[in-house]
């Protein structure tokens, strides 16, 4: 997959695009994956320094800080454009990870991989639902496009 071209599209159609998805991470030990089910997008709002990763060219990982957390993101659209993609949560066997937060730590996705590009050591991979599973709802952040979850 063309990351960067996959993720070089509006914050909006990515986040519908990865639900169903697999997010992978690839590490010395093997490789851990989870379905994505739920997904946030992002455009604009108040510029912070904990939003300046919305800025990285498309297809990088944005490790937004918060409160001790490390959220993960994935920029979006164009490069000095804030726009990104959110990972709010994935399935894993049994299992809901439920928070960007959780989610990084469960997938071992520190400081140190913000701004890497996905591809090597953080994959997607598959296909997503269809279009007819996929739920909106109403984001709560300035700058929040909506939320998607699969029904």
């Amino acid at each position: 997959m063309d990351y960067q071209k996959f993720f070089r599209r509006p914050a909006e159609e990515v986040a519908k695009d990865l639900i169903g998805r697999l997010l992978v991470r690839n590490a010395g030990l093997g490789s851990t994956a989870g379905r994505i089910i739920q997904t946030g997008a992002y455009e604009g709002g108040d510029e912070t320094q904990s939003r300046a990763g919305m800025k990285y060219s498309p297809g990088r990982i944005f490790l937004m800080p918060y409160r001790g957390a490390h959220l993960l993101n994935i920029a979006a659209d164009r490069m000095g454009y804030p726009s990104c993609v959110e990972i709010r949560e994935v399935a894993f066997h049994d299992e809901k990870i439920t928070g960007s937060g959780a989610i990084a730590n469960f997938f071992g996705i520190g400081p140190d991989l913000d701004g890497i590009l996905i591809g090597e050591e953080i994959e997607i991979l598959g296909r997503p639902v269809d279009a007819s599973q996929i739920k909106r709802l109403k984001g709560d952040a300035d700058n929040s496009i909506g939320y998607y979850l699969m029904k």
